[in-house]
């Protein structure tokens, strides 16, 4: 068992110093990329037609030097690398990588889809659409809908999170990790006979998960307008464009909200102490007051 052991420690350290090593090795030695970074030595279509200041190998092939514009890239190590140098990309001077992409990917085929968008201009279904949560289209879009008979190919509650962040606007977890029990003396049953007078008197529903829980789909609707029939609980909403989005507009209110931050952080700022330098430390193994500390385990870019 020992030996054993020690032959997966070996493996382990081995492993760790390749995965590593390859940063002070440039590419041409350890033909390693890093993360995120576009293959090399490979065919670009004849579709595709880059600027002339990107170089192409014989043959029509990416290379280093193809998007980098630093002389002998492909030999120099990783972490003598200038990725500040004005020649670093090619045409330099893009704000967001993915604009410096668009030298040759066309922008527009490359945008992540709006799978929310599921009408044709005639009205029917975008099906391909439907079926990036749903693994069955039912088509019967007047028809009161249950979460069980959604056939949706992740749980209810983590559906969303496949494309969406957790937290996407504040309060976001606090009412998804909320259950409205059954208990009598509670204020959530209370909660629970409010949505069940809503969908008797107004005709909507916001559905709850298992135990009741609240959910993403309890107050957003996951089918613009028209995808459900406006009769169907399941599919009322507020009228607006999934194209456009959430969109806003200047208000009066807005001169009363910067005035009361102001207030608000002034009020915060007198409640901290003032700045004082450390003068000793104790029970630490390095000082941290110069950052050696910090320094045995990170690195940092002047």
């Amino acid at each position: 068992m020992k030996i054993r052991f020690f032959l997966l420690l070996i493996c382990s350290l081995a492993f760790a110093d390749e995965h590593t090593d390859w940063q002070t090795q440039s590419y041409k030695q350890s033909k390693h990329l890093p993360d995120l970074h576009h293959a090399v030595d490979v065919k670009l279509s004849d579709e595709m037609q880059p600027p002339a200041e990107f170089v192409l190998k014989e043959g029509r092939k990416i290379t280093c030097e193809t998007c980098h514009g630093l002389e002998k890239i492909a030999e120099t190590a990783y972490d003598k690398i200038d990725k500040n140098a004005p020649d670093f990309l090619r045409k330099d001077g893009y704000k967001k990588l993915e604009i410096f992409c668009a030298n040759c990917h066309a922008k527009k085929a490359h945008e992540r889809p709006n799978i929310h968008l599921m009408l044709n201009d005639d009205g029917t279904l975008k099906k391909a659409n439907c079926l990036f949560c749903h693994s069955e289209i039912n088509e019967q879009r007047d028809k009161k809908r249950n979460l069980a008979d959604a056939k949706l190919r992740l749980p209810v509650e983590k559906v969303c999170l496949a494309c969406h962040l957790k937290t996407p606007h504040f309060n976001a977890v606090e009412h998804t990790d909320t259950k409205l029990a059954a208990d009598s003396k509670s204020s959530a049953r209370n909660m629970k006979e409010h949505l069940k007078t809503l969908e008797t008197e107004k005709g909507i529903r916001m559905p709850l998960g298992e135990n009741g829980a609240v959910l993403c789909v309890t107050c957003h609707s996951p089918h613009p307008e028209g995808v459900l029939a406006s009769k169907n609980p399941t599919g009322r909403q507020v009228p607006g464009d999934a194209k456009k989005g959430v969109e806003y507009e200047k208000h009066s209110w807005s001169e009363v909200i910067e005035a009361d931050k102001r207030d608000r952080l002034e009020k915060l700022a007198a409640t901290l102490p003032p700045y004082q330098r450390i003068k000793n430390e104790v029970l630490l193994r390095l000082p941290a007051k110069d950052g050696a500390l910090c320094l045995s385990c990170h690195e940092f870019e002047n």
